[in-house]
């Protein structure tokens, strides 16, 4: 059974409003605190109640600004002039988080996802950001698509290089599930889980040319990449034996002769 689909390799722009959904709160630091939320969801339910009041509700996580207590969901309304009873706080970004960067904690397809999804979680709908040790960003959207007989209730994950800000996010793969990842010099190594085996996801190493998103080498059932030279990467190659067990073996290939 396949995990991550791998037919779609078009590369297609991101909807205007999930990626700049945060971005007026990126730009102006004050903002009205309207709620804060122990679960994602729980946010959610009362932003959405909001914006039927015509309110511009969105929900950012507290870990993202500077004087917030971590672990908490806000529902932050952009401030109305005269606009009374509401707590006004402010929030100063921290330097390579979401809404530093613009980018939206929970993608606008998340809300489409049915209630009677029970196995998701928090953290399948909260879109992450890592910092990478050359330059840039990897954003990892997390995002929903209808399927009826998806066995993962229309769980996504796509995969984007950034500099600043989703304007110049160049997205690296449609859905990526259980992602790892590295970056050397202009290349950025990819692993994303691609199929199911006695139970064990394996993976299909891909190498980007980071401002282009284009592949240039690609290596099946490898995980963990790492570079360790200008040439050559290792990742942990995988196998299943006859019981079931799963095999990890380490690797290593030139990734720079196929250029």
């Amino acid at each position: 059974m396949m995990v991550g689909r791998t037919a779609d390799r078009k590369k297609r722009s991101p909807a205007p409003m999930a990626l700049f959904l945060c971005a007026s709160l990126a730009q102006a630091e004050d903002f009205a605190v309207a709620s804060t939320h122990r679960t994602a969801l729980a946010a959610m339910k009362a932003a959405a109640s909001l914006r039927s009041a015509a309110l511009d509700a969105n929900v950012i996580a507290s870990g993202d600004c500077a004087a917030f207590r971590a672990g908490l969901y806000v529902v932050a309304v952009r401030p109305s002039p005269g606009k009374a009873g509401v707590k006004q706080r402010t929030c100063k970004p921290k330097h390579s988080t979401r809404l530093a960067l613009g980018i939206p904690l929970i993608d606008p397809t998340i809300e489409s996802v049915p209630p009677n999804s029970v196995n998701w979680a928090d953290d399948d709908r909260i879109s992450v950001v890592a910092k990478l040790p050359s330059n840039g960003y990897l954003w990892i959207r997390r995002r929903y698509e209808p399927d009826s007989e998806d066995p993962r209730e229309g769980r996504r994950e796509s995969v984007y290089f950034l500099l600043s800000g989703p304007k110049d996010a160049v997205r690296l793969d449609a859905d990526c599930a259980n992602p790892t990842f590295a970056q050397r010099d202009g290349w950025i190594a990819l692993s994303c889980a691609r199929e199911l085996a006695a139970d064990h996801m394996l993976h299909e190493l891909r190498v980007f040319e980071q401002t282009s998103g284009k592949t240039v080498f690609s290596a099946a059932r490898c995980r963990e990449p790492r570079f360790e030279t200008a040439e050559e990467l290792s990742c942990q190659a995988e196998s299943v034996d006859a019981d079931g067990r799963l095999q990890l073996a380490a690797k290593r290939l030139r990734f720079r002769h196929q250029m």
